[in-house]
């Protein structure tokens, strides 16, 4: 199975979002979604709750220093999580097109 296949669900700890650059970045990739107002509300709330779920397709899961996932809309993008900051990571394969027969 290809890992740009799979889709990936990550609980990242709530200290990833203390850095302001790494949230600019997952925003603007589409990855991370809040709205600046909302920002403080969405730190209080990951930090009462230990992390927050971030979203995208798998793009490579073996690298030493973090894993890296893609934005679903924007193929070709990748972005790297540190893996001090990955709680738990879980997968899933797309739907497979079956081939026609004949």
């Amino acid at each position: 199975m290809n890992e740009s296949s799979k889709h990936v669900l990550l609980w990242v700890s709530p200290e990833f979002l203390k850095s302001p650059g790494m949230v600019q970045l997952f925003t603007e990739a589409g990855i991370f979604q809040t709205q600046e107002d909302d920002l403080e509300d969405y730190l209080r709330d990951a930090e009462a709750e230990g992390g927050f779920a971030m979203t995208g397709r798998l793009a490579e899961m073996h690298h030493g220093a973090g894993i890296w996932i893609s934005p679903v809309d924007t193929p070709g993008l990748e972005l790297m999580v540190p893996w001090q900051f990955v709680k738990s990571v879980v997968t899933a394969e797309g739907p497979r097109r079956r081939k026609p027969s004949g």
